[in-house]
């Protein structure tokens, strides 16, 4: 199936889906990582590393092109992100009740993202068997884990205790 799109939007649709994937990939494999570190120091500086996305750079010239489904489903998908990361940076609550909260969010963006993968396949021309699997990245994440820019510092915390 050919794509109608011209090779640009082609682009800018490509790397809204690895923006996505990726991005669902690290809010959900290293939630225990953010909320462990979050937990016990109650910092807030390392999740602009967890939640950062293009699409939220993305100009509206670049989506102009986009059919009005896909622009509809990119904004539910991206919504609960937000909606993460406002309370993520605002909130007082214990750790359980925060673990809670983005667990539910978790399962609410898979879905999304399994719906938002098919508008985009259908844009893209992509025809698949199989659907987009949103278990591993598009691309290698080249990002240093979280928890390797903590460890010294949780390191240095947990010897204290002892």
């Amino acid at each position: 199936m050919k794509s109608r799109n011209d090779e640009m939007t082609q682009r800018v649709l490509m790397l809204l889906k690895i923006d996505a994937n990726n991005l669902f990939n690290r809010i959900k494999s290293r939630k225990s990582e953010y909320l462990e570190i979050f937990a016990l120091r109650r910092t807030r500086e390392h999740f602009p590393m967890i939640f950062d996305n293009r699409y939220e750079d993305t100009s509206l010239e670049n989506l102009v092109s986009c059919s009005t489904e896909l622009i509809t489903t990119l904004d539910q998908f991206y919504t609960p992100v937000e909606e993460m990361k406002w309370y993520l940076f605002k909130t007082e609550d214990m750790p359980n009740t925060v673990e809670d909260f983005i667990d539910r969010k978790i399962r609410k963006m898979e879905r999304l993202l399994a719906t938002l993968n098919l508008y985009l396949d259908a844009e893209l021309g992509i025809q698949n068997d199989e659907p987009t699997t949103i278990d591993q990245p598009l691309f290698i994440d080249q990002a240093e884990p979280v928890e390797n820019l903590f460890s010294t510092e949780l390191e240095d915390d947990n010897s204290q205790e002892t």
